[in-house]
Formats: structure tokens, C-alpha cells, sequence
């Protein structure tokens, strides 16, 4: 209301021009292999909300997902949320797709932007994006590698936790460690959240 009709107005079609950069820069980001980098999930820049929404592209077969992307671009203090497109049926306790047109394991992320994301900002966020990507596919099977270790703990424990004697074989990889067992879904979460950022810096 402090803003009145002519405030509000400038303020919204300013946040909807750097949405409109931001979606058009992941657009345009290219591959080594030429092919886009991301796949675009929004509704594009008519009728939309100042909001981003992409993942990447599902055609690589990558050594890392949008959550690790999430993980990896915070390293630079800007956040992105990642989320799954898969969950757990609590009817019957089973991890299926949340989409019918993506896999279960997919991911994507999206990108909220404020009234305070400046232009500017928007730059250097997406001058981090691009350094961000390179350092992932850089990092090749050594990341992988890791990243592989912790899931295939996970999937191939016999009931549904995993003890605290396992998790410390790998306290060098995730950081910090609980003071309990973690079911194999909080397991899966709690090596995200800190296995990109320990192996970008």
C-alpha cells in the first residue's frame, strides 16, 4: 500500500525483467556438447511469476544432480531450491515418481526472485551458476565416486536405519555426524548436504 499503484507496479515489472534474464541466461547456457545445459520447467516470461524453474538437462549422464548444484552454488552464498521429483508413499512405504512424465531419481530446481534481486546481483549470480557447473563436471569420477560410495550405503542396507558405526566410515566425506542412527531417506539427505560443499572449496 506504501508504495501506491505506480510503486508496486515498477516494483513487480522490476522483478519480472530479471526473472526474464535469469530464464533466458539458463536457457542459453551451453554444454561442452553444444546441447543446452538445462531443461526449462516454467511457464516462460507471459503470465508467469518472478520465479525460475529448470533442471538439467536429463538428456547428460552426469556425475551430479540439481541438489548437489543447490549445495555447490550455496558455497558462493546464493540459494537455489533443489528438490526431488520422486517420494516416499507413506500408503505403502515405497519411493515412487511424484510426475508421471520424469523418472523418480530426477530432480530440478527453482529460483525465487525478490524485490531485492537487483540486475546487477542477477549478474553475478549467474556469472556463479556457470563457474559452478564447470567445477561439477570437472570434478569427474572423484565426485562421483563419493557421491556413488554414500548412495549405494544407503540402498544396500538390510532394514530400514543405518548405524552410526557405518556413517563414521565416512565422517571425512560428510562432515559433521549425527549421535543416532538415520533411516536410509535422512541418510541420503544428510550426505547431500555437505559432500559438494566439502569438495568444491
Amino acid at each position: 500500500m506504501r508504495l501506491g499503484y505506480e510503486g508496486y507496479t515498477a516494483k513487480v515489472d522490476n522483478q519480472m525483467s530479471v526473472t526474464s534474464y535469469l530464464r533466458q541466461f539458463l536457457a542459453g547456457l551451453k554444454h561442452p556438447s553444444g546441447k543446452p545445459r538445462f531443461q526449462m520447467l516454467d511457464g516462460g516470461d507471459i503470465c508467469c511469476l518472478p520465479v525460475v524453474a529448470a533442471r538439467l538437462n536429463p538428456e547428460f549422464v552426469l556425475h551430479y544432480d540439481d541438489i548437489d548444484f543447490q549445495h555447490a552454488l550455496s558455497e558462493s552464498h546464493w540459494h537455489v531450491s533443489g528438490y526431488s521429483l520422486g517420494f516416499e508413499n507413506p500408503i505403502n512405504e515405497r519411493f515412487e515418481g511424484l510426475c508421471s512424465d520424469a523418472n523418480k531419481d530426477s530432480t530440478m530446481f527453482h529460483i525465487v526472485v525478490k524485490s531485492n534481486l537487483t540486475q546487477s546481483l542477477a549478474g553475478n549470480l549467474a556469472e556463479k551458476i556457470e563457474k559452478i557447473v564447470t567445477i561439477l563436471d570437472e570434478m569427474d569420477g572423484g565426485y562421483e565416486s563419493i557421491h556413488s560410495k554414500l548412495t549405494d550405503l544407503a540402498i544396500g542396507a538390510k532394514d530400514d536405519t543405518i548405524p552410526i558405526e557405518k556413517l563414521r566410515e565416512f565422517s571425512d566425506s560428510i562432515g559433521d555426524l549425527p549421535s543416532r542412527s538415520l533411516s536410509k531417506s535422512q541418510f541420503v539427505q544428510q550426505q547431500r548436504t555437505s559432500i559438494v560443499a566439502q569438495n568444491i572449496c
